[in-house]
């Protein structure tokens, strides 16, 4: 076997765990946006849950080996192959997804177990809601940049490692508050709405729900009104 093909059969192993990977965590923020965010959380959502974080950590790991025998080989065809600035931000990258995966293992998934029959921001302060989103952020920049970064061959020794890195934090920030801005906006109908209901099942309804909730509650806020004015004028009578 030639040292072109086992390069070529390094890459799409890489590859497959970048696709692991991505699609992993895109699968379990949509899960945890749409049965535990807007619903709340249930078994499913547990379990789902568990095994695409399983499925994420599997892709990590064949990054890392991948990587590490991708570099090895490069080295032999290419001597100054890691004198590459865009190298070494592929592995600050990597290394970010690494220790936000510990992070999300550490305080995601057991937040998630734990809010079991309510939503997740059921309660939950500004803070945590920050902290969430972040892991979010951070998740879905650091897998969809490498996709990036290995198309973009003309940043090859060329594009300082700092200019890499600076463009990947801003991406983050960009993401995190949007993110943050949609999660406080959603937390704020779901507490609107459990506030103009008198029905105590009025907490665990649907988005669409929510909504028509706040549209009566404002329907008969006005008609309260418009009926208290009418009688005000029939007694000044």
């Amino acid at each position: 076997m030639t040292t072109l093909t086992v390069l070529t059969i390094l890459r799409l192993v890489h590859l497959s765990g970048l696709i692991m990977g991505l699609g992993g965590a895109m699968l379990a923020d949509y899960t945890i946006f749409s049965r535990g965010v807007i619903r709340p959380v249930s078994d499913y959502t547990i379990i789902q849950t568990r095994l695409l974080s399983h499925i994420v950590s599997i892709g990590l790991c064949i990054l890392w080996v991948s990587g590490f025998a991708l570099i090895t080989v490069k080295l032999q065809l290419q001597p100054d192959f890691m004198q590459n600035p865009k190298v070494w931000a592929k592995i600050v990258v990597v290394v970010m997804l690494t220790i936000n995966g510990i992070l999300v293992h550490r305080y995601v998934l057991p937040l998630v177990m734990r809010s079991q029959g309510r939503r997740l921001f059921d309660g939950a302060t500004t803070r945590q809601i920050a902290g969430l989103t972040l892991l979010g952020s951070v998740s879905l920049v650091s897998w969809s940049l490498p996709f990036v970064l290995g198309k973009a061959a003309g940043l090859n020794f060329v594009t300082p490692m700092s200019s890499i890195l600076a463009a990947y934090l801003a991406c983050i920030l960009v993401a995190w508050l949007g993110l943050f801005a949609f999660m406080t906006c959603i937390r704020s109908i779901q507490a609107l709405a459990a506030k103009q209901s008198v029905d105590p099942v009025m907490a665990a309804k649907s988005w669409d729900e929510q909504i028509a909730a706040l549209r009566e509650g404002a329907v008969i806020d006005t008609r309260r009104e418009t009926g208290a004015a009418g009688n005000l004028a029939h007694f000044r009578r």
